[in-house]
């Protein structure tokens, strides 16, 4: 007789990191470094999957003080981080990122990270909103960089890693407090209850809830999710960072070195079109001059985004997605000394900048909420679980200074990597206080008598309406026709998932992306103004009488409830 796997093969550690980008590759070692026997679960292969890895732009690096202008301090660069979102962050978190960002510089340059120099001294890039020169690069993929170094240390270290095997479930004892988490080896075709007093999360953002993102297929909003379904406090879900971004035939963003070279822009039919969306009187150049990456509505740059994707929504963009810049304009050399990395990536896919028609879209970057850090060590409001990278919120609010992605991963997985170790001496796992509940979905799904879910169709049904009306022009009518959407897959997949063994992590990850999917638009529409990334055209203008605050959606019983931070 045919026996789905709900049967657990148990496996014990005092810490399990769970992610395999530079937060959680991070955390993992740090706290094997601490002296914790720790394992790092990655849904992706091991040292592929995240942003982190497969981020590339010109001007990617780590924000960090002390390698650049000797003039620069921590607490410039914590007022830098305090003005671009004052009111949406936590203050105590930025002071700590600004002080500690300079101390995971040396561990990552002990670690054989070779930051970009001229001559003997380091080479940083003044970011936006930044008020010097401190994001430290290396070659335009910083990420990967960390994430191979780290990743090749903690191997040396003892961390044992489990790679694909996806997130399921958190494990709680009768206490509420962490004792571990479920994973599915999807290879092996088994559940795996991993037991530990410390749980680290660092299983990135959203991205595959729109058809145009950068990072990779895995990222479907398990943590924030599963998190919801246990009570954690979720924060700023509205703010994401997105804009112009290279699709085809590779993905890289096109941040302010590329604007500054006012590429011309066509449609499909070979039109030029920015002009046809600037308000009259408005000069291209001063929009070119002021548009950076990401969106923000806070300067003229805006309107290259709108103009984008009110052309790929009038069906007058590419197959995939697109409009067409060229750069065939420019003198000789002038691209090759403003985009070096570029010119090389562009290259290596035969395509000539001073020749070709470049494929660019609006895409999404990343999330600048997640679940709620309480602490300074990324502790959630659920004992033992902390949070960490993309996933976590409260240090990152509608903008932020480029270079604090990859600083926050790097500070924050180190502090809960030591925290997790230090817990997981002065605790031992409670027993778990059920996992029926986690096998009677798990059965259910793997027997149920119907066809198998459409999971793919789902999918685009999903990223379809994201892509539509959560991207870069908000309204509420566009909003709740989206949360429509989302809701009836959740709402198929909460009671009626039907997969088999091979498609059992594409189900979970499907009803994820829809529950973190319906959250963000619920933030969304909370949210009745415009505000950095949040443009919401029914309520064009920045409230900051009613607005200037944190939106938090916690789940209550079966509700979902909202309410108000002020830092």
């Amino acid at each position: 007789m045919y026996k789905p796997p709900v049967e657990v093969e148990k496996v014990s550690s005092d810490v399990i990191v769970v992610g395999g980008g530079g937060a959680a590759s991070r955390a993992a070692l740090s706290a094997r470094q601490a002296g914790a026997s720790v394992r790092l679960v990655t849904k992706a292969a091991f040292k592929a999957g995240g942003s982190t890895v497969h981020g590339a732009s010109e001007m990617m690096g780590m924000g960090a003080v002390g390698y650049g202008d000797k003039s620069d301090r921590p607490e410039f660069h914590f007022e830098d981080t305090m003005r671009a979102a004052k009111g949406f962050i936590d203050p105590v978190l930025v002071r700590v990122l600004s002080e500690e960002a300079p101390d995971r510089v040396r561990d990552l340059m002990q670690l054989g990270v070779a930051f970009d120099k001229r001559g003997e001294d380091y080479r940083p890039i003044r970011s936006d909103f930044g008020s010097y020169a401190r994001a430290l690069t290396v070659s335009g993929k910083t990420g990967k960089a960390f994430v191979d170094a780290i990743s090749d240390e903690l191997l040396r270290q003892g961390v044992k890693v489990d790679a694909g095997v996806a997130l399921v479930d958190l494990i709680r004892d009768q206490d509420g407090e962490i004792a571990g988490v479920v994973g599915y080896d999807a290879k092996r075709r088994t559940l795996i209850h991993y037991e530990a007093p410390s749980v680290i999360l660092g299983t990135g953002g959203v991205h595959s809830a729109f058809q145009l993102q950068v990072s990779t297929a895995e990222m479907t909003g398990d943590g924030q999710a599963i998190c919801f379904r246990h009570g954690a406090e979720l924060v700023n879900l509205e703010f994401h960072q997105i804009g112009p971004t290279l699709i085809y035939p590779y993905v890289q963003l096109f941040s302010s070195n590329a604007f500054c070279l006012a590429p011309k822009m066509y449609n499909v039919d070979g039109e030029e079109f920015l002009q046809r969306y600037l308000p009259p009187g408005l000069d291209p150049q001063k929009i070119y001059d002021e548009k950076a990456f990401p969106f923000t509505t806070a300067n003229d740059g805006r309107y290259i985004d709108i103009a984008m994707s009110r052309e790929i929504n009038g069906a007058r963009g590419t197959a995939h997605g697109a409009v067409l810049f060229s750069f065939a304009h420019l003198p000789p050399g002038k691209f090759e000394s403003t985009m070096p990395h570029t010119v090389r990536w562009l290259r290596q896919h035969d395509l000539d900048p001073m020749r070709d028609k470049l494929e660019v879209g609006v895409a999404f970057q990343c999330m600048n909420g997640g679940v709620r850090m309480m602490d300074i060590d990324a502790q959630s409001n659920v004992p033992g679980l902390f949070v960490i990278g993309e996933l976590a919120g409260g240090v990152r609010g509608p903008d932020r200074p480029g270079g604090n992605s990859l600083a926050e991963g790097q500070v924050f997985g180190h502090r809960a990597g030591v925290a997790a170790a230090r817990r997981a001496r002065a605790t031992k796992a409670g027993n778990a206080h059920s996992l029926d509940g986690t096998r009677e979905f798990l059965f259910a799904a793997l027997t149920r008598k119907t066809g198998a879910s459409d999971l793919s169709q789902m999918n685009a049904a999903i990223q379809s309406t994201m892509q539509k009306n959560c991207l870069v022009e908000k309204t509420a009518v566009g909003l709740e026709s989206a949360l429509d959407t989302v809701r009836a897959v959740k709402l198929e997949l909460d009671s009626n998932l039907s997969v088999t063994t091979d498609s059992l992590v594409d189900g979970l990850s499907t009803r994820n992306l829809a529950q973190s999917s319906e959250l963000i638009l619920q933030a969304c529409l909370h949210r009745k103004e415009s505000r950095s990334g949040h443009y919401r055209v029914d309520h064009p203008e920045r409230d900051d009488k009613g607005y200037l605050h944190s939106i938090v959606i916690q789940r209550k019983g079966e509700e979902n409830a909202f309410s108000e931070l002020h830092y």
